[in-house]
Parts: C-alpha cells; sequence; structure tokens
C-alpha cells in the first residue's frame, strides 16, 4: 500500500471545472427564482456533506435536509444528528429513494417550510406550482430522490459520482416542480471529510489509492461498529495489530498474487464496494 498521508493529500484540493460552473449557477440563477431547497444528505456521513459553500448562497430560502440512504446507515446516530439539527432550527426528514413511502413526508415537510407562501396564495385563490432546487454534493442520491418523488424515472440517476451535469426542471406533480443540479464540492476541505466523502462515493475511486482507503475504512468502522466486523470475520478484541484483520480479508477473499503477496488495491476496492451495499451493516460514519 502507499504511504498513508501521501494519498491524503491528493483529495484535499479537489474542485472541477464544471463543479464551479455549476456552483456559479446556482448562485446566479437558480436560488432566485426557487421557493424551497432540499438539500440532499447521505444517512452515513451527513456533516461531511454539507457543502460550506451552498450555505453560503441559500439566501435565506426555506430549507428541508433529506438524510438520504437511511436504508444503509445507523438509525440510532441519524436520529441523534437530526435534534442536533433541529436545535438550529433546521428541519430534517430521513429517506431511501429506493422506498417510495418516503414520498409523502417528504412533500409534507416542504409544505411545511412554504407554510406562509401556500397559505398567501390561497388568500389570494392562486393555485402556484412551488419550484424546489435539489442541492447536495455528488452521489448523495438527488436524481434518485426526484425519480422517487415523481413516481417514474425522470432523470439519470447513477451510484457513481459527478453524473449529473445539467440542471432539469421536473415537475412531479401539481404542487411541485423539482430542479436537479450537479452535485458540487467545495475547494477545500480536511482529511476527516475528504476521507468520509470517499467512502461513501461522494468522490471519485479514482483520485485514491483504493489499497489505503479500504484499510483506512476498516479502521473506522471497527472503531465505531467493531462487532459489525468481529461477526463478519469471527475476530475477537485480542488481536495486536488492525493490519491482521485486514490481511485477512484479503486472503478470505483470495486477492493474492504472485509469490504469495497480498493485491491490496482490490482487496481495498472490494471492501469499498461491500460497505457501500451496506453488507457491514447499518454504519454512520460521524
Amino acid at each position: 500500500m502507499k504511504n498513508t498521508e501521501e494519498s491524503k493529500k491528493n483529495v484535499i484540493n479537489w474542485f472541477p471545472g464544471h463543479m464551479k460552473n455549476a456552483l456559479e449557477d446556482i448562485e446566479d440563477n437558480k436560488i432566485k427564482i426557487a421557493d424551497a431547497i432540499l438539500y440532499v444528505l447521505d444517512s452515513r456521513a451527513p456533516i461531511s456533506c454539507l457543502n460550506p459553500n451552498i450555505t453560503k448562497i441559500t439566501h435565506g430560502k426555506p430549507i428541508v435536509y433529506v438524510f438520504n440512504k437511511i436504508d444503509l446507515a445507523d438509525e440510532n446516530r441519524v436520529s441523534q444528528i437530526q435534534a442536533e439539527f433541529a436545535k438550529e432550527k433546521k428541519v430534517t426528514i430521513v429517506s431511501s429513494a429506493k422506498d417510495i413511502s418516503y414520498r409523502y413526508e417528504i412533500k409534507n415537510a416542504l409544505r411545511r417550510v412554504l407554510q406562509d407562501k401556500i397559505e398567501k396564495n390561497n388568500r389570494k385563490k392562486v393555485k402556484a406550482t412551488y419550484k424546489i432546487l435539489v442541492l447536495g454534493v455528488p452521489n448523495t442520491g438527488k436524481s434518485a430522490l426526484i425519480n422517487m418523488l415523481s413516481g417514474e424515472r425522470k432523470v439519470k440517476a447513477s451510484n457513481i459520482a459527478g453524473v449529473t451535469r445539467f440542471n432539469q426542471w421536473i415537475k412531479i406533480d401539481d404542487d411541485f416542480m423539482l430542479c436537479d443540479t450537479p452535485g458540487v464540492l467545495w475547494p477545500k476541505f480536511d482529511d476527516i471529510i475528504s476521507r468520509n466523502l470517499a467512502y461513501i462515493g461522494c468522490l471519485s475511486d479514482k483520485e485514491f489509492d483504493l489499497g489505503d482507503l479500504g484499510y483506512e475504512l476498516m479502521q473506522t468502522i471497527f472503531e465505531k461498529y467493531p462487532n459489525n466486523l468481529k461477526e463478519k470475520f469471527d475476530v475477537d478484541y485480542r488481536f495486536d495489530v488492525f493490519l491482521e484483520l485486514y490481511d485477512r480479508f484479503c486472503i478470505k477473499r483470495g486477492y493474492i498474487m504472485r509469490k504469495n503477496e497480498i493485491d491490496y488495491a482490490r482487496a481495498g476496492k472490494s471492501f469499498i464496494d461491500d460497505f457501500r451495499a451496506g453488507k457491514f451493516g447499518k454504519i454512520t460514519l460521524e
């Protein structure tokens, strides 16, 4: 595996040109006409998904924070983070784009933050379709969420970061029109945030040494959810060197090269893919 510190340096500055342009377009055009914002976070690392640049440009628009992918996350920990948001008067809702039943809760949350505007239009007997801007870092499930809310596949969804490049306005019913936007990052973030975003797939895997990243992810999970890995790999509290557990995973999967050397790159990718698929249980990294 490469030196861990060397691999971290590659992700501190990561701001592709299309993200800069997308952020400028959101600020100059889309925010102005939006009635409210759906801010989509990945429930496995919701705090790391908070883009400080987006927070600065919302200009007081009402926001519903959607803790998406709740089916993969630790619901108890997510509830605690939601309580922290509530102390700051932030409206939150959990969701999974795979479960259509969340559609009604999200729409009700939007009606709640738009209550004053809705009541004003009702008094005037004006039937309005409210424009909702869907924001978030790459690969938090924005497009999939819009498809779930609309009840059909209207926008391209992918589990690869950075797929959405163009803004698309989608009318999901008579009440709401949603705008799907490209996921945008910010120019600089610390190594903890960068790793969390990498683990959940918000940063491109091409930017990382996957052997190191898989090793670091296994360490993080073992620190926060030790039983998840102990049950999976049949280990106890007594092993002394963490690399032993990683090697055990690599050997179990058969990632062995010539001269019995371990293929850490393939093993790291496999471990990361399994985490993202929820094979190590419901986990929230923060």
